[in-house]
């Protein structure tokens, strides 16, 4: 049983981990069209 624990805590933090990048992190999203557009202004 506390392997059950052990493991949904790590999977649950690098899921954590992973959507507070994207969230944070708008590059880790993937390329989008309109920021391309906004960044060949500079």
């Amino acid at each position: 049983m506390g392997q059950l624990i052990m493991l949904g805590t790590l999977f649950g933090l690098i899921a954590l981990i992973f959507g507070l990048v994207v969230y944070f992190d708008p590059e880790a999203r993937g390329h989008r069209p309109d920021a391309a557009a906004q960044d060949a202004d500079r």
